[in-house]
């Protein structure tokens, strides 16, 4: 604290305490690099999420995913985790080069918006799905990954795909009413373009486990035809993260407020040596630290002093009268700044009396 506080700053604060204001000893200012700092900016690929953006369309895939875990579990009768793996900007272009060629692709309408968006599943996960559907379970190791769906592999499929999108409108829900239906399904990575290879996506990656086998799942946003709805889910996430924060701090309140608590009042007190205790007697008298006719007392919650009050009595039934708050951090924090004040007056008159009896010398000796 020394480092950081003048003497003047120690003079208010302690000017502000003793009138019994509250102390409110501000943050310290952000140190502020010297250095530059930049970063390099792409024109071709412009940043049109934010952070908050990010961090709200995260959000809303998580809550989506903690559902689907139990019927995608359901539904093969195995234990199945589902991560949120990445989300990333790209281009559609860079997108169609990320997944493999040969793999399961599904476009979705979007209506009442315009335009489509990708729903890929790569072949590390899909024959998996596929054969727990059909109940062997295990994918044959003479069973090329590499190679396109059957039209009955694709119908099987389908059921996961109508699985995945009710939970999509269901999330989506919570934003803007969006009816997500399958139009097209194919196997081949080229024959999809839903919009020019060079327009801007935003790729959701989920990760899916199923008996230590994983593979992955993307979701391709166009931003354009979602770029109105980003600020919502921004406003819609973060009005429930602070809806939550409130509901909580109003279950915890009530969950405290029924607690018992043990209040006990001293009227007065004293210090014994273990010797003078070890010859006490009958008729022995005990002097305590305060005036008999002095009516305050301490107030104790769980053997913690709290309260400063007097005593009486009310009713014909002896009671207390709470006077005053027994702050002992604020006590701490004046004692503090005084023994700071104290010091620092102490170093400036030992500075100051050093310079006079330099400059005496001076003196003495131009004599």
């Amino acid at each position: 604290m020394a480092e950081f506080l003048s003497q003047d700053e120690i003079d208010a604060l302690l000017d502000i305490a003793e009138q019994g204001d509250d102390i409110d000893i501000a943050d310290e200012a952000p140190i502020v690099s010297k250095e530059k700092n930049y970063s390099i900016y792409d024109f071709k690929k412009p940043n049109r999420i934010s952070n908050e953006q990010f961090k709200a369309f995260s959000t809303l895939h998580d809550k989506m995913l903690r559902d689907m875990i139990t019927d995608l579990s359901a539904m093969l009768r195995k234990i199945v985790d589902i991560k949120l793996y990445s989300i990333e900007q790209m281009t559609y272009g860079e997108f169609i080069l990320s997944i493999p060629q040969l793999t399961s692709l599904n476009t979705l309408s979007l209506k009442p918006l315009e335009g489509r968006i990708v729903i890929e599943c790569n072949p590390g996960i899909s024959h998996k799905i596929i054969a727990e559907l059909l109940g062997s379970g295990a994918v044959a190791s003479s069973d090329n990954l590499d190679r396109e769906l059957t039209e009955i592999e694709v119908s099987i499929f389908d059921h996961f795909y109508q699985m995945f999108v009710k939970h999509m409108y269901k999330a989506w829900k919570e934003v803007s009413t969006i009816n997500f239906k399958i139009e097209s399904r194919d196997t081949n990575a080229n024959a999809i373009q839903i919009i020019s290879d060079h327009e801007i996506v935003l790729l959701v990656v989920l990760e899916i486990t199923i008996d230590e086998e994983s593979g992955f799942l993307s979701i391709c946003y166009p931003i354009s035809y979602i770029e109105n709805l980003l600020h919502k889910i921004v406003e819609k996430m973060f009005s429930e993260s602070k809806n939550k924060k409130a509901s909580r701090r109003k279950d915890i309140t009530t969950l405290i407020s029924g607690a018992k608590m043990n209040v006990e009042a001293m009227l007065a007190e004293t210090e014994l040596s273990v010797a003078e205790i070890l010859e006490l007697k009958v008729d022995d008298i005990i002097l305590f630290s305060k005036n008999a006719t002095s009516s305050s007392s301490k107030i104790y919650i769980n053997n913690k002093e709290k309260f400063l009050s007097a005593s009486g009595i009310s009713n014909n039934r002896k009671a207390i009268q709470i006077m005053s708050n027994l702050d002992h951090e604020k006590q701490e924090t004046l004692e503090a700044l005084r023994e700071i004040r104290n010091e620092r007056d102490i170093k400036a008159k030992a500075s100051a009396d050093n310079i006079q009896r330099l400059l005496k010398e001076k003196e003495d000796n131009n004599y």
